[in-house]
């Protein structure tokens, strides 16, 4: 399968071509084409180098995606605004640090970028892509060869009401930093008493913070007031304390606020793990496959969408999927195929639109590797079927 420029509707393909010459497109043509690429169940565009995670901005009417174009020391990141409709890239924030995460404030239009390699935050004006500033979460150690490391970062979750960044650091004895995003401050820093803190999800009307993880207790529950651990959840199936013996890891989180449930994708087993927030008991294991990574939930269509690589020890290739299940009795809705492999998902505001990351393979003895291909950002029509 080729994955440069590749576009998976007939009616797309018609319309980039259209696109492609937009300069001299009078200006309601162009909205025509705008229009068209808005009613497909699908479109694709291969036109992003180092994509990590999306995030979805309706009050700024974008999409933004954090990319890490190379790996060499010293070497920066870029945030692409794209075009929510067209998936074209409309700007690019150049950054002096790389981007990895991404959180969103819609009250302050402001967009935190994770810096994970160096332990700290960029903070960028929305409206403008203007770089505000840069919070250092973690203290940065530069060796005797002058190689500067700082503990990482990994997921970035924002409370609007409050005004709160959230932020986990996955080390084998990881924390979770609380950010006043008033004043660009730490205000706590916590310890989880477990290994690889990676997903958050963030319960905004009992102000309750979820961390996932690995170890004897999967879950910590976090009151931001105070930094405290007020809760842990557990499936009960670790039985050691040590790191090397957790049967779950729970990468990514995301939560059913109205219907107080958890959900938790498992990285270790490739399922996702549903927690009854009311008792903390898990109520339903939901089987995705392997490379199980990020997670999302449609509050609107009670639907919970996973991504996963395919990619494990045991088949290095992989296949990529966006699963869609079904919110009520946890039924696999519908697949979704996607190229090597899929990343991240966002969801539009009105939860009917999902915006997923698809990385390329780097090894050239991969059978999907192609020289000099970009990684891709897919819109998906949750309503297309």
């Amino acid at each position: 399968m080729k994955l440069k420029k590749t576009v998976v509707t007939t009616v797309v393909v018609a319309a980039m071509t259209v696109l492609a010459g937009c300069q001299s497109v009078p200006e309601a043509r162009q909205q025509s084409v705008i229009e068209q690429l808005s009613s497909v169940s699908m479109l694709r565009q291969d036109n992003i180098a180092g994509a990590y995670e999306v995030a979805v901005a309706p009050g700024v009417d974008s999409v933004f995606v954090a990319a890490v174009p190379a790996f060499e020391p010293n070497s920066g990141g870029v945030v692409q605004r794209l075009d929510p409709r067209s998936l074209q890239v409309v700007q690019s924030i150049q950054l002096p640090r790389r981007s990895f995460a991404l959180g969103f404030n819609p009250t302050s239009s402001t967009l935190y970028v994770g810096n994970t390699l160096d332990g700290s935050l960029t903070v960028i004006d929305a409206t403008n892509g203007a770089v505000r500033g840069m919070i250092q979460l973690g203290e940065r150690v530069v060796d005797g060869k002058g190689q500067v490391s700082a503990p990482h970062t990994r997921k970035v979750v924002v409370d609007p009401l409050r005004n709160q960044i959230f932020v986990t650091s996955p080390d084998s004895e990881g924390l979770v930093w609380i950010v006043d995003g008033a004043t660009n401050k730490v205000r706590h820093t916590v310890e989880t008493n477990g290994p690889w803190p990676a997903g958050a999800a963030f319960d905004r009307a009992n102000n309750r913070l979820y961390v996932g993880q690995g170890g004897l207790n999967e879950v910590v529950v976090i009151n931001p007031e105070n930094g405290e651990i007020v809760n842990t959840l557990s499936t009960g199936d670790t039985t050691s304390a040590d790191p090397k013996e957790s049967k779950h890891f729970f990468v990514n989180m995301a939560i059913d606020e109205k219907n107080q449930r958890l959900f938790a994708a498992d990285a270790n087993t490739g399922s996702v793990y549903v927690f009854d927030l009311g008792n903390g008991k898990v109520v339903q294991i939901v089987p995705v496959g392997e490379g199980l990574l990020d997670i999302a939930y449609s509050e609107q269509r009670n639907e919970i969408l996973a991504t996963n690589r395919g990619v494990s020890r045991g088949s290095p290739a992989g296949t990529g999927s966006l699963t869609v299940i079904d919110g009520t009795n946890y039924s696999v809705n519908r697949r979704v195929d996607l190229p090597v492999h899929p990343n991240s998902v966002a969801l539009s505001a009105n939860g009917q639109t999902a915006y997923v990351t698809v990385k390329v393979p780097h090894g050239n003895d991969h059978p999907a590797w192609r020289k000099d291909a970009q990684d891709s950002i897919v819109r998906i029509d949750l309503q297309g079927g």
